[in-house]
Parts: structure tokens; sequence; C-alpha cells
């Protein structure tokens, strides 16, 4: 069985991944870099603003990272 996610990108995306309890993991990624690289294997979105994300207790900026939600 394979494992999907979702790429976060709207608040839309970050409070439904937050009000589902969704874990979410924390990507860096460059443009030509079709995967990237893990940078934090995350947990539940804590809160969100327009410029960072809050994941078990660690701020990440937003457009500086990929969140990706796991889909069960």
């Amino acid at each position: 069985m394979s494992t999907t996610y979702k790429v976060l990108e709207s608040d839309t995306d970050f409070l439904a991944a937050a009000l589902a309890l969704s874990k979410v993991s924390v990507w860096y990624r460059e443009e030509p870099d079709p995967i990237g690289y893990l940078m934090d294997y995350g947990g539940i979105v804590e809160g969100y603003t327009a410029e960072s994300i809050k994941i078990n207790g660690a701020q990440f900026v937003r457009e500086r990272f990929e969140f990706r939600a796991y889909i069960k």
C-alpha cells in the first residue's frame, strides 16, 4: 500500500489538516528537485500565520518549506 500526501499551501489547507489531526511533515525543495529533502518528520499543525506554521512546538517559515499532510 502506498502512502499519498497533499501539499498544504493555503490557510484552508492548514486549517483542515489541524482539524483532522493529520500528520504533516516539513520538506525543503528547490525547483529542479522533484522530491526534496525531509527536514522534519513533523506532527500536528498547532497554528499558522501568513508567515509561518507551528508544528510540534517548532516554527517553520512558509515560503522556505513545503508542508505535506499524509492521507490514510
